[in-house]
């Protein structure tokens, strides 16, 4: 069982020690964290964290937010890598690496050096955790066997996992301790061998059935040139990029990517996050915001367009009331929009509602597409665009033969983004141009043949 702190320390150590400049995570978020804490609770999130960030001055808040998780009822399972304490060591010692990563052959002298990096890296993290007062351990867990002779290639002293403990690293997370695993094994006679440890969290991932396998690494996103905000991507769409345009993928990522796929397909665990370790909060942005701050890649419906039913009326209608108030919606009554509920359709992301629209029936083959509203925090990600793609294909399987908006601000999203043309007010069907000229609202018209 694992105390929940109370709702004030859990901010205070989510912001402790960092500028209000730096910080997007704020304590009026604080209602936003508790709507996942029912969600998430008793959940296993395998977090495996790059050596370049375990580096990083921004480790201490990646641990901070490992303490907040966890006070939620989270447990946590940690995965750390040793690149770059290994590169230090070679360039340090001299000493000519064989392999990095654990991708290729490991010679002895690279093998040694990955020892003292794992050493150094448990023991940091160990540290690190000691001082936020989280139980940790490492243990002899995994056993591994060496990958022997590949294209004619000895891979020496590289290994793969042949067997992971999962009833003690259970037992480790019932105790309300993290494992802390490094990539390094020796295999049923002691021999150590160097493993990846993107695929070792891959497969901790599959085995402990985590509902989240995260990589805290050096970016955000997963395509080459970056990407400036949050992404989300169904697992379907990632492995035939994989397979057919494997050079769109950053290359220093490429490996998480592949074993991510790997650990969604086996539908034990449904959700990876790739996150940008250096950010402040990455972890608690990422998971208690719905749009969230790296790549997701997910195997579940994430996000869905459905029919509104009797039960969203209440919850359009409050959306609704806000943007009527700044001139972006026409007001429309609870009982109002209860009544019209048929033609409503919201879009749905993690059970909640962050947009709707509705489709209008005016008779002659004409519909009207209207009220499209996405709420503010997850406007420019494509929602909007989306909404309004699915009215028009909705529309036209209905067998209308035209469709008009009408907008007072969103001209530009209509014509540029949409494919709707401008036009005269005189083209709407006649009921529609009567109550249109009394609203007095001076919108401009769209139409897009169907």
């Amino acid at each position: 069982m694992v105390a929940i702190l109370p709702a004030k320390e859990i901010i205070a150590n989510a912001m402790e020690g960092d500028s209000p400049d730096k910080v997007k995570f704020k304590a009026s978020d604080l209602r936003g964290i508790l709507e996942y804490v029912p969600l998430y609770r008793n959940q296993i999130f395998v977090i495996a964290i790059d050596g370049a960030i375990i580096a990083c001055e921004n480790f201490t808040n990646i641990v901070t937010d490992i303490a907040v998780l966890r006070s939620l009822g989270i447990n946590v399972a940690v995965v750390c890598g040793i690149s770059a304490q290994l590169e230090e060591l070679g360039n340090s010692r001299g000493v000519a690496l064989s392999d990095l990563r654990g991708e290729g052959p490991v010679d002895d002298a690279t093998l040694a050096l990955a020892r003292e990096a794992s050493a150094t890296v448990v023991q940091r993290v160990c540290d690190a955790f000691a001082a936020k007062d989280i139980r940790c351990a490492s243990s002899n867990i995994i056993r591994a066997t060496e990958v022997g002779i590949i294209s004619g290639v000895n891979q020496l002293n590289a290994g793969r996992i042949e067997r992971i403990d999962f009833s003690t690293l259970g037992n480790l997370l019932t105790l309300g301790i993290v494992p802390v695993v490094p990539p390094l094994a020796p295999d049923r006679n002691g021999k150590f061998y160097r493993i990846n440890s993107d695929s070792l969290a891959s497969d901790m991932a599959v085995g402990l059935r985590a509902s989240k396998l995260v990589y805290l690494t050096l970016t955000r996103s997963v395509r080459a040139g970056g990407a400036s905000r949050a992404e989300a991507a169904n697992v379907a769409e990632i492995k035939e990029l994989l397979e057919t345009k494997p050079s769109e993928f950053d290359s220093r990522v490429l490996s998480k990517v592949r074993c991510a796929v790997r650990a969604l397909e086996t539908a034990c665990t449904q959700r990876a996050h790739i996150l940008d370790g250096r950010d402040f909060a990455c972890l608690l942005n990422e998971f208690f915001d719905k749009v969230g701050c790296g790549t997701m890649i997910y195997a579940d419906e994430y996000q869905k367009i459905r029919k509104a039913t009797i039960q969203d009326a209440t919850a359009i209608y409050n959306m609704s009331k806000v943007s009527a108030k700044e001139q972006n919606l026409v007001y429309r009554s609870l009982e109002e929009i209860a009544a019209n509920i048929d033609a409503y359709y919201v879009y749905e992301m993690d059970g909640g509602i962050i947009a709707f629209v509705s489709l209008i029936n005016h008779g002659n083959g004409d519909a009207e597409l209207a009220s499209l509203h996405v709420q503010p925090f997850y406007q420019g990600h494509g929602v909007g665009r989306r909404m309004a793609e699915f009215v028009k294909k909705r529309a036209k399987e209905e067998g209308y033969k035209r469709l008009f908006t009408l907008t007072t601000k969103s001209a530009p999203f209509f014509s540029n983004s949409c494919g709707f043309v401008e036009t005269s007010p005189d083209m709407l069907p006649k009921a529609r141009l009567e109550k249109y000229e009394k609203s007095h609202r001076n919108s401009k018209v769209f139409i897009i043949e169907l």
